[in-house]
């Protein structure tokens, strides 16, 4: 809804909202989301409990996803539609599916596919509000002078262009799945990666003072331009669009820059997922709006709640049908949570982008009739072409199933997984477990949260059975650190340094790994081992006194055993009676 519409007349007065003023500020215009962000802002940390990510997972389920079924039913719902659009519909979708089943298996073109997405998504989203301002105003007889115009574009594309320069820094306090920053091996990271710009710290600071100053001026400039042809009353919903825009990019990304409130969620480098996800309900729920209103003049629209029925059936089709098609237990090689649901949300989301941008323009006479005009009498016209209603059955009979899939992954993550961990309900636990494989979501993730828990209720060889089952998915750092304190608690010292050993080849910046992989060389009698990576820890963690004392006890114990040699006349051999005190858990 980006491109500028023609120039505005006096409308009606009876059009100057779409649904009215209450449900348009709220539901278009942003006003919703700022009462949530001053709720997230009030409430701090309470949120995460009355709000937890599994609950807003399932928020997503009831507002994001039926954002894109409301797209692919604009354009697939008739074969005018389809042949309409036919270069999107057909060539270019064929296209992506190619390269999506490509990206499963070749990881390189998967990662270009998540760089794209995260870096389009927020120009995706400030396109949309820039669309919609113009609407209001054309609705309003505003008359948007073309130097207006330039700078209202202004203002909205540098705020994405803030968020862009923060994305592609060198050096980044944020990421979009498990990664750790510092870690020395690749498969410790994600399976598709983030390919950043890498623009040094220094200049990406210079750069995005720069685009606020400029943000500053733009928004200024054009509702100086504004109010020249529009009283202040005609702009309330352009200027509720703009401090929309604000709170999702601008304030959150130069507040994470600047550390301020850095421990409130919209700004806490710890829960920018949180965050991304509010931010994409919002224009979720905005996009919702006005197809809404849009759909409502197709001549075979029927209801609110059964368009809103058909647009979540077929947007969960798009969505987890993929997921279920190319997991690894059948077309695919990457579990859900490991990687899949990451790749299809950038396929998904790049496709709508494209077909976002083809159906949505204001200057097409059907778009425009409807959401610039003020000829309420308009409707689409009828296809003459004849439907094919079993299609459309088919669609929705596999959007049910899919719905049931999505549900049930998302519900037994929270309910079944994260709320029964903390009641200790290992039982739940494994139910969760065993209907999550069922409906094709066998993950790694799902295996190591129930033998942490069990872990944590001493139930050892549950714990023990879950984290090799997690071992045999996708090799983490964390279920080997695990499985070796387990053996630790049995003297199994041989498969306690194997447990420590296979995690520190994974990841070997974790300190207290470092420690305790040394300890367990220790009990094995392999002192030149364990000093070998102290030395290597000490170099990450120069200041960590605990590492410092093992160091100066291995090599003590180094000195003793050349002292004996020299002594005894023969070779050194270690001596299995002292014990060097272990690291504290």
């Amino acid at each position: 809804m980006s491109t500028a519409p023609p120039t505005a007349q006096t409308p009606n007065t009876t059009s100057r909202w779409l649904f009215g003023p209450a449900p348009d500020l709220v539901l278009g215009c942003g006003l919703g989301y700022m009462g949530v962000f001053a709720l997230v802002m009030a409430f701090g940390p309470l949120t995460l409990e009355w709000l937890p990510m599994g609950v807003l997972a399932l928020t997503l389920l009831f507002t994001s996803i039926p954002h894109y079924g409301a797209t692919l039913k604009r354009v697939y719902d008739d074969r005018e539609s389809r042949r309409r659009y036919a270069l999107f519909s057909i060539w270019i979708s064929g296209a992506m599916l190619l390269a999506f089943a490509v990206a499963c298996h070749w990881y390189d073109l998967g990662s270009w596919f998540v760089t794209v997405y995260f870096n389009w998504s927020p120009w995706h989203y400030a396109g949309q509000n820039y669309g919609i301002a113009l609407m209001f105003l054309h609705r309003r007889g505003v008359s948007v002078a073309p130097q207006a115009k330039k700078w209202l574009y202004a203002s909205f594309f540098l705020a994405f262009l803030l968020s862009f320069i923060r994305i592609n820094g060198a050096e980044h306090d944020t990421g979009y799945a498990f990664q750790s920053a510092q870690s020395t091996a690749a498969m410790a990271e994600p399976v598709y990666q983030l390919m950043r710009l890498g623009i040094p710290g220094g200049l990406q600071y210079g750069l995005m003072i720069t685009v606020l100053v400029a943000y500053l001026t733009a928004t200024a400039g054009a509702f100086r331009l504004l109010l020249r042809s529009g009283s202040a009353r005609n702009l309330v919903p352009t200027a509720c669009l703009v401090a929309s825009q604000s709170l999702w990019f601008v304030v959150p990304t130069m507040f994470r820059t600047w550390n301020v409130l850095g421990e409130s969620i919209p700004f806490s480098p710890m829960h920018h997922q949180y965050a991304f996800l509010l931010i994409a309900t919002g224009h979720s729920v905005q996009y919702l709006w006005v197809t809404a209103y849009y759909a409502k003049r197709e001549p075979n629209f029927s209801t609110t709640p059964r368009y809103f029925a058909q647009c979540v059936l077929v947007g969960c089709v798009i969505w987890y049908l993929p997921s279920v098609v190319f997991a690894p237990s059948t077309l695919g090689s990457v579990s859900f949570n490991d990687g899949l649901m990451l790749l299809v949300a950038a396929v998904v989301n790049i496709h709508h982008f494209i077909l976002d941008g083809a159906v949505w323009k204001l200057r097409d006479s059907r778009v425009g009739g409807i959401l610039l005009r003020n000829d309420t009498g308009t409707e689409l016209p009828r296809s003459d072409v004849p439907r094919t209603p079993w299609i459309r059955i088919a669609v929705l009979a596999t959007g049910v199933v899919c719905f049931a899939i999505a549900f049930t992954g998302n519900w037994e993550r929270e309910a079944g997984l994260r709320r029964a961990a903390v009641a200790g309900d290992l039982e739940r636990m494994r139910d969760a477990v065993a209907r999550l494989t069922l409906i094709g979501q066998n993950e790694a993730a799902n295996h190591r949260i129930l033998g942490l828990a069990a872990v944590r209720h001493d139930e050892f060889d549950l714990a023990l059975d879950e984290l090799h089952k997690s071992i045999e998915l996708m090799p983490h750092p964390k279920a080997w650190f695990e499985i070796g304190h387990i053996h630790a608690s049995r003297e199994q010292w041989k498969e306690t340094v194997h447990a420590y050993e296979s995690a520190y080849a994974i990841d070997s910046y974790p300190r207290k790994l470092i420690g305790r992989l040394a300890w367990a060389l220790m009990k094995t009698n392999e002192p030149t081992r364990a000093r070998k990576v102290l030395r290597e820890g000490l170099a990450l963690h120069p200041d960590a006194s605990g590492l410092k004392q093992q160091l100066e006890n291995v090599e003590r114990r180094l000195r003793e055993m050349r002292e004996r040699a020299a002594n005894r006349g023969g070779p050194v051999q270690p001596r299995t009676t002292r014990v060097v005190a272990s690291p504290v858990r």
